[in-house]
């Protein structure tokens, strides 16, 4: 028998393997994280991450306090409302009132609470300032606020195993004009492994838990501050 015959089998038995291996390895770090326990550290992964994976909002806020960040998205819904309005040859005057530019594309966007004001960033492809929104405590007082499930634009990415990992989402409503403008807060910042940490599970969970941890105490920390975003 040619041996050749036997490296697509060896190759076989040798991804197997390796599967069988990281899912222990997997299993076996995920019970060493206790969230409760990270919790407790939120000011300190709050500051490392603006210092290290997301520097680039301290500089969009030029000098601004950050209260609280995480990631942001704008919803299926109303992309496709934007873009029924553009195939009519219409303007959407309530929308470009705040100047919000809506593409079908998806790029990494993000929320800043900063004092009373709403910070709404939307980056282009190549993760560059692309759209700054301030919404100011005029606006989010007429806003409302609910619980808009697993970020449905992402569900059909993941495998069920990875559900946990999807961020869950809350809708903030504004009314511009007497329009409505709905955008997601998302209850974690947007993580992409880095590739030279494939292997290394136990930071990718670490990591993990520092982006559920910020990201998570956004929505707390906006409703404890304007209190009738807590009806949800």
């Amino acid at each position: 028998m040619n041996p050749l015959y036997l490296i697509p089998v060896v190759l076989v038995i040798a991804g197997i393997a390796f599967m069988v291996y990281m899912n222990k390895k997997h299993s076996a770090v995920k019970d060493e994280i206790d969230l409760e326990v990270e919790r407790k550290n939120y000011e300190n992964y709050k500051n490392e991450l603006l210092h290290e994976d997301f520097s680039q909002i301290v500089q969009w806020m030029k000098g601004k306090p950050i209260d609280a960040f995480t990631s942001a998205s704008v919803p299926q819904s109303t992309l496709s409302k934007v873009a029924e309005i553009a195939s009519t040859g219409l303007k959407n005057v309530a929308l470009s009132a705040v100047g919000l530019k809506l593409r079908n594309i998806e790029t990494d966007c993000f929320w800043v609470l900063s004092g009373n004001d709403l910070h709404f960033f939307r980056t282009d492809t190549v993760g560059e300032l692309d759209e700054h929104i301030v919404f100011d405590n005029f606006r989010i007082e007429e806003a409302q606020l609910h619980y808009g499930g697993t970020l449905k634009t992402q569900a059909a990415i993941y495998l069920q195993s990875s559900e946990a990992y999807l961020p869950k989402t809350h809708i903030i409503t504004f009314n511009i004009e007497g329009a409505p403008l709905p955008l997601e807060i998302h209850d974690r910042l947007n993580y992409i492994v880095d590739p030279l940490d494939i292997l290394n599970v136990k930071k990718q969970f670490l990591t993990r838990a520092k982006y559920q941890v910020v990201g998570e105490k956004f929505i707390v920390i906006l409703q404890n501050k304007f209190d009738h975003l807590k009806s949800v």
